[in-house]
């Protein structure tokens, strides 16, 4: 289920810069899933000390070292937000949530951005 971002008791400056890169996701990669975990996302987070902890899902990802496409997701987020990126293929998602402790703990209270 998507949910809005003004619905997530977060700071201002990090519900806006998340807008902003939702924003510059649809015009970089046209389709995508954005996914928010971590302490934003169970609401736990710590001012000054929290990252912004997301994984995006696109099939522009085909082909592209994992390492390029975190850089690629964070040129497009606004400069000074701490971000932790993970990129995926639906594909590769769909095999670790199978596979991966990890990211079938944090699918387990994700929140679908868009």
């Amino acid at each position: 289920m998507k949910r809005s971002l003004r619905e997530l008791r977060i700071p201002k400056e990090i519900e806006e810069a998340l807008e902003d890169l939702v924003e510059r996701l649809k015009e970089s990669l046209g389709e995508f899933k954005l996914y928010l975990f971590g302490s934003y996302a169970r609401g736990d987070w710590v001012r000054g000390i929290s990252d912004v902890d997301i994984v995006v899902v696109s099939p522009k990802f085909r082909g592209v070292h994992p390492v390029e496409r975190a850089a690629m997701v964070r040129k497009l987020a606004r400069p000074g937000i701490p971000l932790e990126v993970l990129c995926y293929t639906q594909e590769e998602l769909e095999e670790l949530l199978k596979t991966s402790a990890f990211i079938r703990e944090i699918s387990s209270y994700w929140i679908e951005l868009y």
